[in-house]
């Protein structure tokens, strides 16, 4: 099977002895929208500037697209798009500008920048500031502008480096979307990310990574039906009472109820049905939900759950 980005027992090591990777093996399908995920210190930085060219690994190898990113780093790279970590912007230039100059970096003709950069600005939602200097862009503005840089060229892969990292909720959530169309256009991504509610909210696998080594993969689903559940948010207007708590541990499709002031972290299988159905429930009881916000699998107990079997190892 041909996969975009493929690593054979990828390793990096920095001086004598400390190893960033250790035999990393990893593949990712084409299409798919896959979280790479670690405490800081795991090694994502690093296995992210060695499939982008920054870096050479100590041994091993890695492919993109079936290339070689070491021996043909130009045909590996030409369709691929990267964030990497915190771009810097010169605040004097406005985005048509800074996309024009990385458009004929990526050797694109100057009739197709321009109708580019107005494309790509629309689907960040920075149409408005093409022509305005980025000084004056907010941190998630600046964000956005970097994603529309790597994207620009129209690659089959994105690679992002903890893409929301310093971003407000609003922030967070305008980059989940921007993921999700990506996916939708059949584009891979390769997420890195310490947030696990935001890789269980867009990614479709999950890759795990402890000290320089892979601890586990498995695809969300598959980590849905491990951990046994999943998690949704009910907010309600007053805190509950008593009586009210025990109605919501009645409801069957409720696996279990932790109560947090007016929030209700309630457990069940995960599935979209039983989500909406539950939603109806607590309507019909007369409750005043504020919000309701499904979190998808239990993604941080299964995460605290392999990386305490791991430390176990060690």
């Amino acid at each position: 099977m041909e996969y975009a980005i493929r690593t054979e027992n990828l390793s990096k090591t920095y001086g004598k002895t400390f190893k960033a990777l250790d035999s990393v093996s990893l593949q990712v399908s084409r299409g798919e929208v896959v979280g790479y995920v670690g405490p800081n210190g795991a090694g994502k930085t690093t296995t992210i500037k060695i499939l982008t060219g920054l870096i050479r690994p100590t041994s091993g190898r890695a492919h993109v697209n079936d290339r070689d990113v070491v021996s043909n780093p130009r045909d590996a790279l030409r369709s691929m798009g990267a964030l990497i970590e915190v771009p810097g912007v010169y605040d004097y230039l406005t985005p048509h500008e800074m996309l024009t100059y990385f458009g004929r970096v990526y050797g694109m003709r100057r009739d197709v920048i321009d109708q580019r950069i107005k494309e790509t600005l629309e689907l960040v939602r920075l149409p408005d500031w093409e022509h305005k200097k980025t000084g004056a862009f907010s941190t998630g503005m600046l964000r956005r502008l970097a994603i529309a840089k790597a994207v620009l060229h129209r690659p089959d892969i994105l690679i992002l480096d903890e893409p929301v990292l310093g971003l407000d909720p609003k922030g967070i959530m305008e980059v989940r979307e921007m993921i999700r169309q990506f996916r939708s256009e059949g584009m891979t991504v390769f997420l890195s990310s310490h947030l696990l509610s935001e890789v269980a909210e867009v990614c479709d696998s999950v890759i795990f990574l402890d000290k320089g080594k892979v601890v586990t993969s498995d695809s969300v689903e598959g980590i849905g039906r491990r951990v046994g559940h999943a998690v949704v948010d009910a907010r309600f207007l007053h805190p509950l009472s008593p009586e009210e708590i025990g109605k919501l541990k009645d409801i069957d499709l409720i696996k279990g109820v932790d109560m947090k002031n007016s929030t209700a972290r309630l457990q069940y299988d995960g599935t979209p049905e039983t989500s909406a159905q539950i939603l109806r429930l607590l309507v019909s009881l007369n409750l005043d939900v504020v919000s309701y916000a499904a979190e998808g699998v239990g993604l941080e107990e299964y995460y605290v759950s392999v990386m305490s079997d791991e430390k176990g190892v060690n």
